[in-house]
């Protein structure tokens, strides 16, 4: 627990607001959608799947409305969730809520996404990321959880923002976000939320 404090402190020190980024895409998904405080149904929904869950679920509730809100800021139609059944679930009617979306959890699918939620505890016994870049186009978006609950989660996060392919990443403590824009320089992020 002191661990996760002092990881917490340290991300508060390096991490900035929408005032120090300087790339149009990530300033409009911060100011846009990251920041939205705008009140929606979903969120009324969202809240009494949280109520109604056997168990504690693995993800906070801000960042499921997060993850709702994703969907519809970049138009996602298709996406592939990595976790265990019960995360699948929950995370499925999360995304499912006012948005119109293909959810799979197959890997052996030929198929591009739009988005990739991605548990970082699944993502241990995968080989590496690459096994996931063919699954993407230039919009993606893989969407990692739980980045810094522990030294392995810091290791393989660091792993993946160093990955010659990927351009874009934005560390926001609870999730990282990875982007492989062919546009963009490589830049990585820190965001407070």
């Amino acid at each position: 627990m002191l661990s996760q404090i002092k990881a917490y402190l340290r991300f508060l020190f390096r991490s900035t607001n929408q005032h120090g980024v300087h790339s149009p895409f990530v300033y409009n998904l911060v100011t846009r959608c990251f920041y939205n405080s705008e009140k929606r149904k979903a969120y009324t929904v969202i809240q009494s799947k949280f109520k109604k869950a056997d168990q504690k679920p693995s993800i906070k509730y801000s960042t499921a409305k997060l993850l709702n809100r994703l969907l519809s800021y970049f138009d996602i139609k298709t996406v592939l969730v990595l976790a265990d059944s019960s995360d699948f679930r929950l995370i499925s009617e999360i995304m499912s809520i006012e948005n119109s979306v293909l959810i799979d959890n197959n890997t052996s699918s030929n198929h591009s996404y739009d988005m990739i939620y991605l548990d970082i505890n699944h993502f241990r016994y995968m080989s590496n990321i690459e096994s996931l870049l063919p699954k993407m186009h230039n919009d993606s978006v893989i969407v990692l959880n739980s980045i810094h609950k522990s030294k392995t989660n810091v290791v393989l996060w660091n792993r993946v923002k160093e990955h010659p392919k990927i351009t874009v990443t934005i560390d926001t403590f609870y999730l990282g976000f990875v982007f492989i824009r062919n546009e963009q320089v490589k830049e990585h992020f820190t965001i407070r939320m």
